[in-house]
């Protein structure tokens, strides 16, 4: 999967202009497709930091990341060949859950959301979900792969 980014900021004289357009190429952890849109790992500032911090891995609380990814058709995401799953640093590794709120967009394709109960729910292209720090996988039961465009804003987890 390959994501088109278009950056703006400005010029030395303080003029809108575009900073970058470029193809962000995917990296391939098992079998979902990662590109990492934009990141920030404090808070933002205005005119951002150029070029645009690129990198995988979660925000520390107040940093957001933009992320756009793939789960393939007839799979689970962070599935390897073998049909295993393992957490990782990265959100596509099975069963996981991260100290971040992320607000998610599926872009094309349908997904399953599914918590660590069971409970799960369908979202279909053009739905979002919220996910607050709960333990969760996400499913393609599709005969498409899907794309789901995610905004991770790093977050501090409080005791119950």
């Amino acid at each position: 999967m390959s994501t088109r980014r278009v950056v703006t900021g400005f010029d030395e004289n303080g003029k809108s202009v575009f900073v970058s357009d470029e193809q962000l190429e995917g990296l391939l952890q098992a079998n979902t497709t990662l590109s990492s849109v934009w990141r920030s790992n404090g808070r933002l500032q205005i005119p951002p930091k150029v070029p645009v911090e690129d990198g995988f891995g979660f925000p520390t609380p107040g940093g957001a990341w933009v992320l756009a990814w793939t789960i393939p058709p007839h799979s689970t995401a962070g599935e390897d060949q073998a049909g295993v799953t393992s957490a990782g640093e990265l959100p596509s590794g099975g069963a996981h859950a991260t100290d971040s709120v992320d607000v998610n967009v599926i872009l094309s394709g349908s997904v399953v959301f599914e918590l660590e109960d069971g409970a799960e729910r369908i979202l279909e292209a053009g739905d979002s979900i919220v996910v607050n720090g709960v333990v969760h996988t996400w499913r393609n039961r599709g005969a498409s792969t899907a794309r789901v465009l995610s905004v991770i804003f790093g977050a501090d987890r409080r005791a119950g």
